[in-house]
């Protein structure tokens, strides 16, 4: 009888022996699938994240070279104003630059904007730098046709195209700006950052 009742608790600690390590190795499976799961998760999330920085940083580049465009065009209006200086005009041409820029332009990868309406008003800055270029052209040929007295007319003339080019221009850069919506985008890589950094997540990676 004593060994029966031996026998049967025995039975009884395997059995439950066995409970427990099923149920452990349940609970391990589960807690690896669980560590899984959220290594996935943070690497998608990184992914996500060097992709939204990428794009920042593209974003950022084609703004700054529509401003250099901008800015390029509003000097050059800025000097056919000027008395002073309308005497150069035939010594000293800004085309070079001008088409520099125009060149820089051209050669930036648009498509990487991925989004259809920032490739279309960056697009227009190109076209933007060759018409400034062709009205200070026309400019330096009317006035090397022209006489002494009839200048000052031309440059009045030419200098109102090259002010319709600028503010056209000005208003291309702001509607470019509307479009690439950089602040929303940097104000939120901040905002990650800062929690990110918060919670104690190295920053190293913000950076690549």
């Amino acid at each position: 009888m004593h060994e029966s009742i031996s026998a049967q608790a025995a039975a009884w600690v395997e059995a439950i022996g066995a409970i427990f390590a099923v149920v452990g190795a349940a609970w391990v499976a589960a807690g690896e699938s669980r560590a899984a799961r959220l290594r996935e998760e943070r690497s998608r999330r990184d992914a996500a994240e060097k992709d939204a920085r990428a794009l920042l940083a593209i974003k950022t580049a084609a703004l700054n070279l529509a401003i250099l465009a901008a800015t390029e065009i509003h000097n050059l209006h800025i000097l056919l104003r000027k008395e002073d200086w309308r005497s150069r005009v035939g010594r000293v041409s800004p085309s070079r630059t001008l088409l520099a820029i125009e060149h820089m332009l051209t050669a930036f990868p648009i498509q990487s904007l991925a989004d259809a309406p920032a490739m279309v008003e960056f697009s227009r800055f190109p076209a933007a730098l060759e018409t400034a270029a062709e009205v200070y052209a026309n400019l330096e040929h009317a006035v090397r046709a022209a006489a002494d007295p009839q200048r000052s007319a031309i440059f009045v003339e030419y200098t109102e195209q090259m002010e319709r080019v600028d503010r056209s221009t000005k208003l291309r850069l702001k509607a470019l700006k509307k479009v690439l919506n950089l602040d929303t985008q940097i104000e939120t890589a901040a905002t990650i950052a800062a929690k990110k950094e918060a919670l104690g997540v190295p920053l190293a990676g913000l950076r690549n």
